[in-house]
């Protein structure tokens, strides 16, 4: 597997050479089994200087993106800059989206963690697509590009050969998820395995603030939280009108206004999104997911997954998990 990590002035240093070091003793490990080493990779820029990180220190870089070599993935770093810098950077990010969106073109598989999504959706790359940022990020992302299909509570997305992680240190998920599908379930694992990493299922939900959730519509959060904790008790409008203390007439006249939608299409999305969640990052079966978004029925849950999805729950998980061209 050949990866080409992506070095733009004010880029996360820590994450390159993060990269550089799990694939490192990844080989080390294979080596050490006997097998062959099977990663190499190149730190590329613009043009071909060094660069600038966020942190003040100097990113040497192997050589330029137009230089001529074949790479199975190419990973965009988070960056450490305000706006009025990302101002400046503009045209440097308009060049190097256009050079991805070239190389997706090509076949490449793209992977990009924290605000270094913000440059594969300002290529276009993610519109209409599956993607992912950090919680903190995620109001301005759905602002700038309201295209993209944003998955909240996801730490990492795949979707047609693009891979977005969240946070700043999700540059670990996301590697591995790029491992996965290049090289197999089992390298994966033996990489995660040997740099203690955990590869345990979670959601960003469990990082966000009190503070944070409570600054968004009140209603919408208790609700929001009402939904996913309902467990594999299918949670109804009259129940969740009680929950919250408000009659169902209430509920609706209020979910009208804050969605434009009726309160039963909220809990149905709610619940289709942990499920697509759940398809994504796990094994499990469809019935097991079933339950776990809340239906008893398997077919209640198919069809509400095939109405706002346009496909079925065996169909997205193979879209999302296929393999690199």
């Amino acid at each position: 597997m050949k990866v080409a990590i992506l070095a733009l002035e004010g880029c996360m240093h820590s994450a390159i050479a993060g990269i550089a070091d799990i694939l490192s003793l990844a080989n080390h490990v294979m080596q050490q089994s006997g097998a062959e080493a099977c990663f190499a990779w190149q730190t590329l820029s613009l043009d071909g200087k060094d660069v600038r990180a966020g942190g003040g220190q100097m990113v040497p870089v192997d050589g330029s993106i137009g230089k001529r070599t074949r790479f199975d993935a190419i990973i965009v770093p988070g960056n450490l800059v305000d706006h009025v810098t990302a101002k400046r950077l503009q045209p440097q990010y308009d060049r190097a989206g256009a050079w991805l969106r070239q190389q997706h073109a090509s076949g490449r598989l793209i992977g990009a963690f924290c605000s270094g999504v913000f440059l594969l959706a300002g290529s276009g790359l993610l519109d209409h697509r599956r993607a992912t940022i950090t919680w903190w990020l995620q109001g301005e992302l759905r602002q700038r590009h309201p295209a993209v299909d944003l998955a909240a509570d996801a730490v990492v997305t795949v979707a047609d050969r693009i891979v977005c992680a969240a946070g700043p240190m999700s540059w670990v998920d996301l590697l591995l998820r790029l491992i996965e599908m290049v090289e197999g379930k089992e390298t994966a694992r033996l990489c995660a395995d040997y740099a203690v990493i955990d590869t345990a299922q979670r959601t960003q939900s469990i990082f966000m603030p009190v503070g944070y959730l409570l600054s968004q519509d009140l209603l919408l959060t208790k609700a929001d939280l009402l939904v996913r904790r309902a467990g594999k008790g299918p949670m109804t409008v009259k129940g969740l009108a009680g929950a919250l203390g408000l009659s169902e007439r209430t509920l609706n006249r209020k979910f009208q206004e804050l969605t434009r939608e009726p309160p039963q299409a909220f809990i149905t999305r709610r619940r289709v999104e942990h499920a697509r969640t759940l398809l994504e990052t796990t094994t499990q079966p469809v019935k097991t997911i079933a339950r776990a978004a809340g239906y008893e029925d398997e077919s209640s849950f198919r069809k509400a997954f095939r109405k706002l999805t346009l496909m079925s729950p065996q169909a997205y998980r193979a879209r999302r998990m296929e393999p690199a061209a």
